[in-house]
């Protein structure tokens, strides 16, 4: 839970070599600890194999912005990415759309799923 399911997390993202699908929607205790997580891993590392990232419902919170946008200017191989009913990450999910992935040539993300995540009008802005 929390802080310790995060550190774990991030151990397996940037170790693992042959991880395609991570599945961990529907466990809001995750919550700040997965924020983190996301903000510790190596995105850009050319042997990540990581093609589905499923976050919908893990408790994420605007914290969570930073290690996102880093995932969405750096990844090379995330096709398809789910944060949906994470309702808390807001305006830190809006400043993570608005850098990225449009800044990232090499990015092969195709489906990105944002329903409930609390987007405001200023995520359209820019």
């Amino acid at each position: 839970r929390g802080p310790a399911a995060g550190a774990a997390l991030a151990e397996l993202l940037r170790s693992s070599r042959s991880l395609e699908l991570l599945y961990l929607h529907d466990n809001p205790e995750l919550g700040g600890g997965l924020g983190a997580a996301l903000s510790e891993v190596p995105w850009a590392n050319a042997e990540s194999r990581l093609r589905e990232l499923w976050l919908n419902g893990t408790g994420l919170g605007p914290a969570a912005g930073a290690g996102l946008a880093a995932l969405l200017r750096s990844s090379r191989s995330l096709e398809i990415l789910v944060l949906s009913e994470n309702p808390e990450l807001g305006d830190g999910l809006g400043a993570a759309l608005a850098e990225a992935p449009w800044a990232n040539s090499e990015s092969k993300l195709r489906d990105l799923r944002l329903n409930g995540t609390g987007l405001g009008p200023a995520a359209g802005a820019g």
